[in-house]
């Protein structure tokens, strides 16, 4: 999607620069010379394009980034979700079992994982840079976000929203591990 924005992007640029510059030296104003511009008429056909075209691009670009947008953000099926508190300096997760982890994420290798995020002071950003995703936990509201690791191992999460003196020690292990250890894990007391 990002190289469709960006060649549509450097398209517009062109079409509209080029002709620009070229129009700014060629039609410069001169004393004694083009006083007063002349008066067209016409011209319908031209406008009616150079509307339709760009709103025609817009719609597009539009639908897709929608259709993107929608599919980042929705969980698949059969997510597991997890709820996540954000409080200084620390994140809680509880699992459906009403198990709860204090900055430790176990997930299962494969699964997908839904995020519910809130915060319990001010807002914190829960960062995990090798799922590419990201998410503010806000003070009274549910966030969510969704990841899936397909690789055994541990990742490190961040905060991202700077939130007092201990922000930078306020780092998140999650935890990826396949599925028998993970209900294994799950079953165990807190």
């Amino acid at each position: 999607m990002f190289n469709i924005w960006l060649v549509v992007a450097v398209i517009i640029y062109l079409v509209v620069a080029l002709p620009m510059i070229y129009f700014l030296f060629r039609y410069r104003y001169r004393k004694g010379v083009n006083e007063e511009g002349s008066h067209e008429e016409g011209g319908f056909g031209i406008e009616i394009l150079w509307t339709a075209v760009p709103l025609i691009i817009v719609i597009y670009l539009a639908t897709q980034s929608f259709a993107n947008y929608t599919q980042q953000r929705t969980a698949p099926p059969g997510a597991l979700p997890v709820k996540v508190q954000g409080m200084m300096w620390a994140w809680t997760f509880e699992y459906p079992n009403g198990k709860k982890a204090v900055n430790d994420l176990y997930v299962p290798v494969g699964k997908p994982v839904k995020l519910l995020l809130t915060s319990t002071d001010v807002v914190h950003a829960f960062h995990i840079p090798e799922a590419k995703t990201m998410e503010d936990a806000v003070p009274g509201r549910v966030t969510h976000m969704w990841f899936q690791f397909n690789k055994i191992g541990e990742y490190r999460g961040y905060c991202r929203e700077y939130c007092g003196t201990l922000h930078s020690m306020m780092l998140a292990t999650i935890k990826v591990v396949s599925q028998d250890e993970f209900d294994k894990w799950l079953q165990q007391p807190s």
